[in-house]
């Protein structure tokens, strides 16, 4: 059985202050998907690329624009891989960078 799960897309964009400097803007998108947990081989091959998967949430690929974190319970996650299921759904594949890889 999956979770329903309310989670914030975080996307990045830059604009200019009063100065002319480009100063990073994050705005969240508020999305809800089925959240699911990590395939056993996926962890391992994750692991291998210095990452630690911590989940997998399921939503819809209409609100998803390529955003590379997520932000879950008040934890920030890196969006690491994403696999479509069929024409309007799709899988984000999260955790976190470990070691010197990021």
């Amino acid at each position: 059985m999956y979770k329903i799960v309310d989670f914030y897309l975080l996307t990045e964009t830059k604009t200019k202050d009063s100065t002319g400097q480009l100063i990073p803007v994050e705005t969240q998108t508020l999305c809800i998907g089925k959240e699911k947990s990590v395939y056993q081989n996926e962890y391992y091959k994750a692991e291998q690329n210095g990452l630690r998967p911590q989940g997998v949430i399921e939503m819809s690929s209409f609100d998803y624009s390529g955003q590379k974190f997520l932000l879950l319970n008040g934890n920030r996650f890196s969006i690491y891989r994403t696999y479509e299921i069929g024409t309007d759904r799709i899988e984000l594949f999260y955790g976190e960078r470990v070691g010197n890889n990021g």
